[in-house]
């Protein structure tokens, strides 16, 4: 039999993300557009207006002005793509204004078209994505009567408000943390159950840490924080949490295994003897009939049928007699 309690080979998940917009980055958008509209005018102007001084000193003020505009334009061309930063959907830019007064600062870009500050330092690696990214995890977790081993999904994206500061995290540095997050949530609410219990309530489970996370601290390598509190640090948030699979030790899985088996059993032979469970044990108690003779009207009636869906026929001799004799006697809950 299966060892563990599972819904398929994944639970669906319900993930919900803020579409990402630019407005919720700090960036001073209105001085980036005034400081390249000055820096605009004075590209083209400068030469041109000085061009257009020396050519009338040499009698040819409009061939001095024009060679001055088209210098101004080429200068500004080439200034251009450090003025601009374009971004495709769910994707954030991250640069380095090392001219601001002070402290170098970090300057967050979201999706789409804006201004920036020609000076501001770019590399490769400010780009990142703002989709959702899936780790799949396994936490060995103990309740009230054993330890128990959930396989889950942890599903997090680069928060746009806090871009940032994602900037030299590594990826497991975030993993790891939101995990622990997940780990410590699961300690505190399985440790009041049994094994048993928290296996046939995954989906609860699942539904609960998704809607009681962000509120759970946990001890992480940075030490005791929230979730909101990890995503203002490092600049990740998690989307959604999925618990796929409970996994009982073995031992307890063969109990549970044993007595369902037992269960089953029970239901078909009183099934095949045509009376109720408790006619079955009271006529076991009684000595009426024996575990033996249960045992071998079952081994029969599973060589002979498949599925072991059988009538009172294959109930035959001494047995057939006992269970005819108790109901004719009034047994309690007997068919006629």
């Amino acid at each position: 039999m299966s060892s563990a309690t599972n819904a398929g080979r994944f639970n669906p998940v319900d993930i919900q993300i803020e579409k990402p917009r630019d407005s919720v980055t700090s960036r001073d958008w209105a001085f980036r557009w005034m400081v390249n509209m000055v820096i605009s005018a004075l590209v083209i102007c400068v030469p041109l207006f000085a061009l257009l001084y020396v050519g009338g000193r040499l009698d040819h003020p409009l061939i001095g002005g024009t060679i001055g505009y088209v210098v101004g334009i080429w200068v500004l061309s080439l200034l251009l793509p450090r003025m601009i930063v374009s971004n495709p959907e769910y994707t954030g830019y991250v640069t380095l204004n090392s001219f601001k007064p002070g402290d170098a600062e970090m300057v967050t870009y979201g999706p789409g078209f804006h201004m920036a500050l020609p000076w501001e330092e770019r590399n490769a690696n400010g780009t990142y994505s703002l989709r959702v990214i899936t780790r799949e995890f396994t936490l060995t977790t103990p309740t009230k009567s054993s330890a128990i081993t959930i396989e889950g999904r942890l599903f997090y994206n680069a928060s746009l408000k806090f871009l940032e500061n994602a900037v030299g995290v590594d990826k497991e540095v975030v993993e790891e943390g939101n995990i622990a997050f997940i780990d410590s949530y699961l300690i505190t609410k399985l440790s009041e159950i049994d094994a048993e219990e928290a296996a046939s309530k995954i989906k609860q489970i699942g539904i609960d840490l998704n809607k009681d996370f962000r509120d759970t601290p946990a001890i992480t390598g940075v030490g005791t924080a929230t979730p909101e509190e990890f995503e203002k640090k490092f600049g990740y948030s998690t989307a959604a949490i999925a618990i796929d699979k409970v996994i009982l030790a073995p031992k307890v899985q063969e109990a549970i295994d044993a007595i369902s088996e037992a269960r089953k059993m029970n239901e078909i032979a009183t099934g095949l003897l045509g009376i109720s469970q408790a006619d079955l044990a009271e006529m076991l108690k009684n000595k009426i009939i024996t575990v033996k003779q249960v045992k071998e009207m079952l081994d029969r009636a599973l060589v002979t049928s498949g599925n072991a869906t059988m009538q009172l026929n294959v109930v035959e001799g001494e047995m057939a007699a006992a269970v005819a004799s108790f109901l004719g006697q009034g047994g309690k809950g007997g068919k006629s």
